[in-house]
C-alpha cells in the first residue's frame, strides 16, 4: 500500500541510501506497482464520496 506523509514525525530515521542504480531501479518499480489507500478503499468496496 503507498501512502505518504505529508509531515515527517519527530521520530523518523532516514532509510540507508540505495548502493546501485539497478537497485534503485527495483525500489522504483515496486513504488509504481503499489496501490494507494484510495485505490484499496475503493476495491474494497467504499463508497467514493466518502474518499
Amino acid at each position: 500500500m503507498l501512502s505518504l506523509l505529508d509531515v515527517i514525525p519527530d521520530d523518523f530515521t532516514p532509510l540507508p541510501r540505495v548502493t546501485s542504480r539497478e537497485e534503485g531501479m527495483q525500489v522504483r518499480r515496486l513504488l509504481d506497482q503499489a496501490p494507494s489507500v484510495r485505490e484499496l478503499l475503493l476495491r474494497d468496496g467504499e463508497s467514493p464520496d466518502r474518499l
